[in-house]
């Protein structure tokens, strides 16, 4: 027995080809068994001597390749088993290799970019054509895509106006909205080519940003912006970007509506074209009684209903606060007081009157708006009192509205 194992390496090693040579150092270095090997190589080599000589080379060494690769499971199994623990390291690593190429090379197959297929102007979402705000230049956006939908990267897309308001376009796709107008524009790649329509109405001026109010659990809602055109008209399309500072108290949708988060205020930076402004947030929290209060309960709203000829008592928490009180149930509550002072103070815009009551002061506010009444308030001492009367002639049986508090710092 002992003289057979010391021919068989000597024989198989003399009669190995070089590929063989190679795979057997390969599955040595991963710890194979010898004996394994050498029986392994042998059969093959034998095989492939015979195939070579009956089918030609090149039929014998597909066949002995795809043998090789029938044979991995055996020889992996057989590396386990019998090969030290760095072996067995370095035949771990080379399988995770392999996986991984594997990977990448299907990736990179199933995301390959085809030819130009399509080629969509804007964003994609645009169906009634595409909105310039802006009095500068501007360049146009065409993506390109394949037929899989990739997106390629081609800067040769050409531009040139078909019809419309006399704007001028570079062949490049650079517009600038002197004036207002529409305009049909082509873009070209190769063979493919797409019409769209641009909307020119740069903005000179934003207006009326102002600011909303909002109280949590409400829908989203939309933030109505207004802007002047060059010509000095209001401009009817309007392209706007927004982003909101603090996105735990609002967030904004991809429709542009905000949703109310969390009580607190935030700011929403507005640009629509080469114009740029801002909207101040406030967000409520819904209560049903101001008794109670947290002391981190800083903005807060309550439902209010009063009938004709009544009066309601209304407790407020001690302290600084803005008090704001919204005679229509379909308007949020805002900041554009118009009457409260010690005592009764009616006023033209609504039928109900708002008094107060013990150790309270509150002042009178400008900016008056229909429907709201409010005020400034400090109240020294707990038990102060609102009284809301709905006292006027005409209107309806019953009012239904909301009343806001929001507290200030004390200094």
């Amino acid at each position: 027995m002992s003289s057979i194992r010391s021919r068989q390496p000597t024989i198989t090693t003399a009669a190995k080809s070089g590929s063989a040579l190679l795979v057997d150092r390969a599955l040595l270095a991963l710890g194979s068994d010898p004996a394994f090997i050498a029986d392994l190589l042998g059969d093959l080599s034998e095989e492939y001597a015979h195939r070579a000589e009956r089918d030609g080379p090149c039929a014998a060494k597909w066949w002995y390749a795809s043998e090789i690769v029938r044979s991995t499971p055996h020889v992996i199994w057989n590396a386990m088993r019998h090969g030290t623990p760095s072996a067995r390291a370095r035949l771990a690593a080379y399988m995770l290799a392999v996986v991984l190429s594997l990977s990448v090379l299907t990736i990179a197959w199933l995301t390959r970019s085809g030819p130009p297929a399509r080629l969509i102007a804007g964003s994609g979402t645009d169906s009634d054509g595409i909105v310039v705000n802006n009095f500068g230049p501007v360049q146009l956006s065409m993506r390109v895509l394949d037929a899989a939908g990739h997106r390629l990267a081609r800067t040769d897309v050409r531009y040139q106006q078909v019809s419309g308001a006399p704007i001028p376009v570079s062949p490049r796709g650079a517009i600038k909205c002197t004036r207002r107008g529409d305009l049909i524009v082509r873009a070209s790649l190769a063979t493919l080519t797409r019409d769209f329509v641009i909307h020119c109405q740069p903005v000179r001026k934003i207006r009326d940003a102002g600011w909303g109010n909002f109280v949590v659990g409400d829908p989203a809602a939309t933030l109505t912006v207004d802007a002047i055109g060059l010509d000095g008209k209001p401009v009817t399309r309007i392209a706007a970007r927004l982003r909101v500072l603090d996105s735990t108290i609002a967030t904004l949708d991809s429709s542009g509506r905000l949703r109310p988060l969390r009580p607190g205020e935030t700011w929403i930076d507005i640009e629509i074209g080469d114009r740029r402004a801002g909207a101040f947030v406030t967000v409520y929290e819904p209560v049903r009684t101001f008794e109670g209060l947290r002391p981190d309960q800083r903005l807060v709203v309550a439902p209010i209903r009063l009938t004709r000829g009544a009066s309601i008592r209304w407790p407020l928490p001690t302290g600084v606060f803005f008090l704001t009180f919204s005679a229509d149930s379909s308007e949020v509550p805002t900041r554009g007081f118009v009457a409260l002072g010690s005592g009764s103070s009616p006023t033209v815009q609504s039928p109900v009157n708002m008094s107060i009551a013990g150790l309270i002061m509150c002042t009178r506010m400008a900016e008056p708006q229909p429907g709201v009444l409010g005020a400034y308030c400090l109240a020294r001492a707990p038990g102060a009192t609102l009284i809301l009367t709905y006292s006027g002639p005409g209107g309806p049986n019953e009012i239904v509205g909301s009343l806001a508090l929001e507290r200030q710092d004390q200094h």
